[in-house]
């Protein structure tokens, strides 16, 4: 068993933006684009045109959108923490997803700029 809810971190674009994907051991996909964070059921989800695989979906506002350097945005992943290239952290809870301005206010609770709703599974 792996000590990270992550399964597996892949590339992709959606909607003509550079995407990261963060495939979960459930196989749920947390997809990270730089003006919002979604929710699939899978990674076919991704194309559905009726959206029907989308569980939850969070726009980021401009001052909070993610940088992305080569198509990437993640830098690190451990747990249910996973690092962002511009000093941003995403903490990935059983029914939860956050983003925070920095890997501090992570560990604290504070300042979360996003929050995407997980449905209820167990996430590891």
């Amino acid at each position: 068993m792996s000590n990270s809810v992550v399964a597996e971190i892949l590339i992709e674009t959606l909607n003509d933006e550079p995407c990261e994907l963060v495939k979960l051991h459930n196989g749920l996909i947390i997809a990270l684009t730089p003006t919002a964070l979604g929710c699939y059921r899978d990674q076919l989800s991704l194309r559905d045109p009726l959206g029907n695989g989308l569980l939850s979906f969070c726009a980021l506002a401009p001052q909070q959108q993610i940088r992305f350097e080569n198509q990437r945005c993640i830098s690190t992943y451990s747990g249910g923490y996973v690092g962002l290239l511009d000093g941003k952290a995403l903490l990935i809870a059983p029914y939860k997803v956050r983003l925070y301005p920095n890997n501090q206010d992570g560990l604290r609770g504070l300042n979360c700029l996003a929050e995407l709703e997980l449905p209820e599974i167990d996430v590891l």
